[in-house]
């Protein structure tokens, strides 16, 4: 996990520490620590009401001057606004963005206007090895809802799986 020989720190209340060490990451215990720090922040994270905005002025304005924002998660998460002022002011030396608050934008999004800003049309995920790992993931859920063990990642899932009964409307 060190892409292009880069530390990288981590902010995640939900995963243990030493599941970031793990990965060759280093946790760190804020995210105004992680704000202050960073050179390059990168979001992957699922849109809620904690993490709405969670880049908003207040964030830009404690990031490092020249910092670079990537977001490839919801574009929610950002404050464009904020993001503009910030653009603006030198905070943020770059974005990359595959995904903008209010989407689908038109072309005259005030994020189009800059130079220093990627905005790619939510296609980040559209990777070979990334399309066969969401196959695989739902091949397993599948396989483990009918063999009766929990499914990874559900949010709700039936106390008890149903029997799978298939019927064909095809005549012999």
């Amino acid at each position: 996990m060190r892409g292009f020989g880069c530390k990288v720190i981590v902010y995640d209340p939900y995963v243990p520490a030493d599941r970031v060490r793990a990965v060759g990451a280093e946790p760190v215990g804020t995210p105004e620590e992680l704000l202050e720090r960073a050179d390059v922040i990168s979001l992957h994270a699922v849109l809620t009401e904690e993490t709405y905005h969670m880049l908003d002025r207040n964030a830009f304005r404690r990031m490092k001057r020249g910092v670079i924002t990537v977001n490839t998660a919801r574009g929610e998460l950002i404050d464009t606004q904020a993001l503009v002022e910030a653009l603006e002011e030198g905070r943020v030396a770059a974005a990359a963005l595959d995904v903008v608050e209010g989407e689908p934008i038109g072309p005259d999004h005030p994020l189009l206007r800059f130079e220093n800003v990627i905005v790619t049309p939510h296609v980040a995920a559209y990777t070979r090895e990334a399309l066969r790992g969401m196959d695989m993931a739902v091949v397993k859920a599948i396989e483990d809802y009918l063999a009766g063990r929990p499914v990874e990642g559900a949010v709700v899932t039936p106390a008890r799986p149903r029997p799978l009964k298939l019927q064909s409307n095809l005549s012999p």
